[in-house]
C-alpha cells in the first residue's frame, strides 16, 4: 500500500515563505535585497526550476549569510534531490537562527521522515504545531509520520485535523484512507479515496488505493474497475497488477489472476508477495511444478518467512505426496515455531489422508498460537469425533465476539459454529450460524440466477442432436477419462472414493482441465464465445486439445486404466466432453433436491459455487441443472450412468458393482472398503468418505424445514405441514 510522499518544494515552500515574522535589527538595505531575492527564488521554486531558485537563494545569502528563509529553502531543495542529510543540516541551521517559525520545524520533520528517523520527525512536527496549531502541513506531516510508525489511530486523528484545515488536500485524503483501512474502517477509507479522486481524477495512486480498499471490503468488481483505471493511467505499476491478481483470485478467475500476478513479478522481480501469490494461484490451477518454482523464488527473496515453505508443502500435498508435503511443513515449523499456519497445514495433511486423530493435536496447537485461527476451528468442527462439544462451541462463540476479526475469519467461524451446534442437535442455532456465514459470503460474491438460466439456454441450443451427428468421430476414442458430475454435495466424492479403491483406477479429484479447455476455446477457434464457438470445432483443434489433455491425465497416473475427474460442475460441459472423448465414462450423481441444496448451503466452499449462499438462488440453480441434465439424456451419444445417492447408501455393494462394471473393469472387493483407502481427498466430504456407508444424511432437510421457505418456493415443492 503506497503512502503518498508530499513534495516539500510546492505547498511547503509557499507556507515557509509566508509564515515567519519579519526579523528586526538588521541593516535595512541589505536585508531588503536578500528578502527580495528570496521572494523571486520562491516563485521559481514553485515552478520546479530548482537550479535557478538555488542560485537566487545563494545570492541572497551572499548579501545576508544569516537569512533563514534562504537557508531553509536550500534545505528543501536538498530534500527534493534526495540529499536528506544535507537538508537536515540546513534546516537545523535555519532553526538556530530563528526557532520561532513553525514551517521550519515541519519541513525538518519531513526530512527526518525521508531518512526513516520517525521519532525525530514526530517531535519536529509537534514543535511546529506548538508554535502554530493551524499549520495544515505540520498536521499532515505528523499524521504521515505516525502512519509510518503504524500508530494508525494517532495518524487518523492528525490527518483528519489536517483535512479540517485544508479539505482539498488530496494527499491527506489518501493517507487518511490508508490509516482508516488499517483500523478496519473500510467504508470511511473508501470515502476518502473517492474524495482524493475527485480532486485528482488522473491520480493512478488514488485509484490504486481505492481498489485495495474495495478488495479488502469484498467489493471485488468495484475493486477491479478501480485497479483497471489505475493501470490505464500507469500500466507499469507492479502493485496495481498485484492487487488486480488478488482481486481476480477473490472472483475465482484464476487464469486471469495468474497473468496479473506474473506481470507484477515481471515488473518487480524483488516483490516476494507477487511470487508467493503467483504460486498460490498456479497451485489452484493444478500447475504444481510452476507453483513450486514461484514459491522457491519467494523463498529466495525472503528466506525468513515460512509462507513459501508452506506453499511448497501445499503443492506437494495437492499432488498426493503426503510425506514430502509434511517435510516442508515441518521445515516451516522449525523456521517459525510460532506460525499457526505451519501447524495447521501439518494437521490438515493428516486430515486429508484420513488420519484424523493425528490431525487434532496440530490444529489445537494452531489455535493455541492464534486463538482466532478460523481454519483450525473450522476443520476441527468438521472432524465428527473431535470437533463437536459444548466447550468447542463456547470457544468459537468467544472468538466470534472479537471485533477485530477479518470477514473471511468470521465466515469460517460461523460455519464452524453451525457444524458444532448441528452435531449437538441445536438445529435452530445451527441454521442461524449457517445463515450468518452465508450472508457474509454472499455479499462478497456475484451471482445472478437469470445469467445461469441464459447460459443453460445457450448450451441446449448449441449442443443439439444435429451437432453431435455432424461432428461424430471428431474426438479421441480413448476410454481413459471418467467424469463424475452432478450438483455439489450429491455424492460425487463417495462415488470417486469407491472407484479409486479399485487398483486400476486413479482418483484425480476435482480437476480444472475441462473448464480451462472451455475457457480457451473461443480464442483457439476465433470469433464467438463458448458454447457458440463449438460449432467451429474441427478435427485438427480436437486432436490438439485431446492430446494435451490426455498427456496431463496420464502424467497423474501413468499405469492407470481409468482416471476420474469428479468436478461436479462438469455437468454443464458434458456436451463438450462427449465431442472430445466419445468413449469417456460419464457418471451422474443424483440426490434428493432438498438434501442437496441444504447441504450446499451448509458448506463453506473454498472456491466457486456463488449460488450456494442464498436458498432462493440454490433452488433456481438446481432447476436449471435438472433442465440441462434432461437435455443431455436426449441428445448425448455417450451413455451416462445415473447413481441415486439414496440407493447407493441403501445397497452399497450392488451399486459399487454397477459402477465398476460401467467402467469395463473386473470386480475388486476393495471397493467395498473404500473408507480404508489412503489417498488425498480435497473436497468438502473428506471426513465422510473415511467412514463406512451411513444413511444419516438422507432426509437431513427435515431438521431445518421451518427455515427453508425460499428453497421450497424456488424448487416448486410444497413445504411439509407445520
Amino acid at each position: 500500500m503506497n503512502r503518498k510522499e508530499r513534495r516539500s518544494g510546492d505547498k511547503g515552500a509557499a507556507r515557509g515563505s509566508t509564515s515567519r515574522a519579519p526579523a528586526a535589527a538588521r541593516p535595512i538595505p541589505a536585508a531588503l535585497n536578500a528578502r527580495t531575492l528570496v521572494a523571486q527564488a520562491v516563485q521559481l521554486h514553485q515552478l520546479g526550476r530548482l537550479a535557478e531558485a538555488e542560485g537566487l537563494y545563494r545570492q541572497a545569502l551572499a548579501l545576508d549569510r544569516n537569512e533563514p528563509d534562504a537557508i531553509q529553502f536550500l534545505g528543501l531543495i536538498a530534500h527534493q534531490r534526495g540529499e536528506h542529510d544535507r537538508a537536515i543540516e540546513l534546516l537545523q541551521r535555519a532553526i538556530a537562527i530563528d526557532g520561532g517559525v513553525a514551517s521550519y520545524h515541519s519541513n525538518l520533520g519531513e526530512a527526518y521522515r525521508a531518512l526513516g528517523r520517525l521519532d525525530d520527525a514526530v517531535e519536529s512536527h509537534k514543535r511546529a504545531l506548538a508554535l502554530r496549531p493551524d499549520l495544515a502541513a505540520a498536521r499532515f506531516g505528523l499524521g504521515t509520520a505516525l502512519l509510518d510508525l503504524k500508530d494508525y489511530a494517532g495518524s487518523a486523528k492528525e490527518l483528519a485535523a489536517a483535512l479540517a484545515l485544508d479539505p482539498k488536500d488530496a494527499d491527506a485524503h489518501l493517507n487518511l484512507g490508508i490509516a482508516l483501512l488499517e483500523l478496519g474502517r473500510g467504508a470511511e477509507a473508501i470515502a476518502h479515496y473517492e474524495a482524493a479522486i475527485k480532486l485528482r481524477p488522473d491520480s493512478a495512486e488514488a485509484h490504486l488505493n481505492l481498489g485495495i480498499a474495495l478488495r479488502v471490503e469484498g467489493r471485488f468488481r468495484g475493486a477491479l474497475a478501480a485497479l483497471g483505471r489505475a493501470l490505464e493511467l500507469a500500466p507499469a505499476i507492479a502493485e496495481a497488477h498485484y492487487q488486480a491478481g488478488l482481486t481476480l483470485m477473490g472472483l475465482d478467475r484464476f487464469d486471469q489472476a495468474a497473468l496479473a500476478l506474473a506481470e507484477a513479478a515481471r515488473l518487480a522481480p524483488e516483490m516476494g508477495n507477487a511470487h508467493l501469490k503467483l504460486g498460490d494461484v498456479l497451485r489452484l490451477l493444478h500447475r504444481r511444478d510452476e507453483a513450486i518454482t514461484a514459491y522457491a523464488r519467494a523463498r529466495e527473496l525472503e528466506p525468513a518467512r515460512p509462507d513459501a515453505l508452506i506453499g511448497i508443502g501445499r503443492a506437494h500435498l495437492e499432488g498426493g505426496n503426503f510425506e514430502e508435503a509434511r517435510r516442508w511443513f515441518a521445515a516451516a515449523v522449525v523456521l517459525a515455531p510460532d506460525s499457526a499456519d505451519a501447524h495447521f497445514e501439518m494437521g490438515h495433511s493428516f486430515q486429508l489422508q484420513g488420519r484424523f486423530a493425528e490431525a487434532v493435536g496440530w490444529h489445537e496447537k494452531a489455535i493455541q498460537l492464534e486463538p482466532d485461527h478460523a481454519a483450525a476451528h473450522f476443520y476441527l468442527a468438521k472432524d465428527g469425533k473431535a470437533g463437536s462439544s459444548i466447550e468447542r462451541r463456547r470457544e468459537i462463540e468467544r472468538v466470534l465476539a472479537l471485533p477485530t476479526l477479518a470477514e473471511e475469519q468470521r465466515i469460517s467461524l460461523n460455519f464452524a459454529l453451525a457444524k458444532v451446534a448441528e452435531d449437538l442437535g441445536d438445529y435452530d442455532a445451527a441454521f442461524l450460524a449457517y445463515r450468518a456465514g452465508n450472508d457474509l459470503r454472499k455479499a462478497k460474491l456475484s451471482f445472478r440466477p437469470e445469467d445461469f438460466t441464459a447460459h443453460v439456454d445457450r448450451l441446449i441450443e448449441v449442443f443439439s442432436a444435429e451437432l453431435f451427428a455432424a461432428k461424430a468421430g471428431l474426438g479421441n476414442p480413448v476410454p481413459l477419462p471418467v467424469y463424475i458430475v452432478g450438483m455439489p454435495r450429491s455424492g460425487t466424492t463417495l462415488v470417486e472414493q469407491i472407484l479409486a479403491s479399485h487398483p486400476e483406477v486413479f482418483g484425480a479429484g476435482e480437476l480444472d482441465y475441462m473448464r480451462q479447455i472451455a475457457y480457451a476455446l473461443p480464442k483457439q477457434l476465433g470469433g464467438e464465445a463458448f458454447p457458440e464457438c463449438v460449432r467451429r470445432l474441427a478435427a485438427p483443434n480436437a486432436k490438439a486439445i485431446t492430446e494435451e489433455h490426455l498427456a496431463h491425465l496420464s502424467a497423474l497416473a501413468p499405469q492407470a486404466a481409468r482416471i476420474t475427474d469428479k468436478l461436479p460442475s462438469n455437468f454443464a460441459r458434458l456436451g463438450l466432453i462427449a465431442l472430445l472423448f466419445p468413449r469417456a465414462q460419464l457418471i451422474h450423481c443424483m440426490r434428493d433436491p432438498l438434501d442437496t441444496c441444504l447441504s450446499c448451503y451448509c458448506q463453506e466452499f473454498a472456491h466457486g459455487q456463488p449460488f450456494a449462499s442464498d436458498l432462493g438462488h440454490l433452488g433456481r440453480y438446481y432447476r436449471d441443472y435438472e433442465r440441462l441434465m434432461a437435455h443431455w439424456r436426449k441428445v448425448l451419444p455417450s451413455p451416462v450412468l445415473e447413481v441415486p445417492y439414496e440407493a447407493l447408501v441403501a445397497d452399497q455393494e450392488a451399486w459399487s458393482r454397477k459402477l465398476v462394471d460401467f467402467l469395463g473393469l473386473p470386480w475388486d472387493e476393495r471397493c467395498l472398503a473404500f473408507y480404508k483407502k489412503e489417498r488425498l481427498v480435497r473436497t468438502a466430504s473428506f471426513w465422510q468418505v473415511r467412514q463406512p456407508i451411513y444413511a444419516t444424511s438422507v432426509g437431513r432437510w427435515r431438521h431445518y424445514a421451518r427455515h427453508l421457505g425460499p428453497l421450497f418456493a424456488a424448487l416448486g415443492i410444497a413445504p411439509p405441514p407445520a
